[in-house]
């Protein structure tokens, strides 16, 4: 819940989480004359359904694998250029190219991506979005090892190293984004300010939002500092361990927490959403802290459904255990 990366669908997990690599494309390939119309093809595989609607292979004829990552675009689309640092909601496609099988789809899992147009997602996709337009289909034809990098050996969607891997994205719009919130530091909030704990048998069960308004959503990181620890404080760069409670404005029930399942979260803080590597650095180990985080440094515009709505504001409840 707490991740960096919320999966939509399996393949974030394994692609979009994974340090890629690829190898350049053609950029004379898949030229359009006219936004919205077929561009190009592949001879061995044909794809029907509309940009954002749905999406089926046929296949002729195998794919041999190439030397080199090329990318072609099958549909312009007819909406502006897809801006570095854009986040893209996209529907993937990846299919075996020697096997001529298909191995994934997001219209098959029901929901698309949302995919930034950074070097979070590696070369491959980068290169699938450079000069591309929302409501384009772009396909590229690939190898396992530029795809997936040190993860193509032992891959979920059981590519073999010597297959060729044809992907597909539908470039269908660009993702809302939250808004910027006025700092990028955290800011020390009043008692007064923030809900209050609920605790049963000892332990957080709960934070009650009684009295209070909910913030802005440019509103900083808010830190409550309820106990202070006397240990060394922590870092951005830090693994920590540590107890927590997580709820939305107003809910009746933490959407998350760990303290009622006795296994404090391990994790690298680079690994989690922004909001705590700013909310828990220069804390001292041993404290418990009460955090305000804004959607931009949460779960943004799309949320983590079902309990988390988009464009939501945060509270955890953190007990910091250790930090190394």
């Amino acid at each position: 819940m707490l991740r960096r990366s919320r999966p939509v669908a399996a393949l974030c997990a394994v692609v979009l989480l994974s340090a890629l690599t690829a190898c350049g494309s053609d950029p004379e390939e898949g030229t359009a004359d006219e936004a919205g119309s077929a561009t190009g093809e592949l001879s061995e595989v044909s794809f029907t359904g509309e940009v954002g609607e749905g999406l089926t292979a046929e296949w002729s004829a195998a794919v041999e694998q190439p030397e080199e990552t090329r990318v072609e675009t099958l549909v312009a689309g007819d909406g502006e250029e897809i801006a570095e640092g854009d986040t893209v909601t996209a529907y993937l496609y990846v299919g075996n190219g020697s096997t001529q099988e298909d191995v994934f789809s997001d219209y098959d899992n029901g929901a698309p991506e949302s995919i930034p147009n950074d070097e979070q997602v590696g070369e491959v996709f980068l290169e699938m979005m450079d000069g591309a337009t929302y409501g384009s289909r772009v396909v590229a034809v690939t190898t396992p090892t530029d795809l997936l990098g040190e993860s193509a050996e032992s891959n979920s969607l059981g590519l073999g190293l010597d297959d060729s891997v044809v992907v597909v994205m539908d470039l269908v719009e660009k993702q809302e984004t939250s808004p910027t919130p006025s700092s990028d530091e955290a800011e020390d909030a009043s008692p007064d300010s923030q809900p209050t704990v609920e605790s049963k048998g000892g332990d957080p069960v709960g934070l009650d939002f009684s009295g209070l308004e909910e913030p802005a959503l440019d509103a900083p990181v808010q830190r409550l500092v309820i106990e202070e620890g006397d240990g060394e404080p922590v870092t951005a760069s830090d693994t920590v361990t540590v107890d927590y409670l997580g709820a939305v404005y107003d809910a009746d029930a933490p959407f998350d927490e760990s303290y009622s399942r006795g296994e404090p979260l391990v994790s690298p803080l680079s690994g989690l959403i922004p909001g705590w590597s700013i909310g828990l650095d220069g804390v001292p180990v041993g404290s418990r802290v009460l955090l305000q985080i804004p959607p931009a440094y949460g779960y943004g515009t799309q949320g983590s459904p079902p309990n988390i709505p988009g464009n939501a504001t945060l509270w955890f409840l953190i007990d910091v255990v250790a930090a190394e």
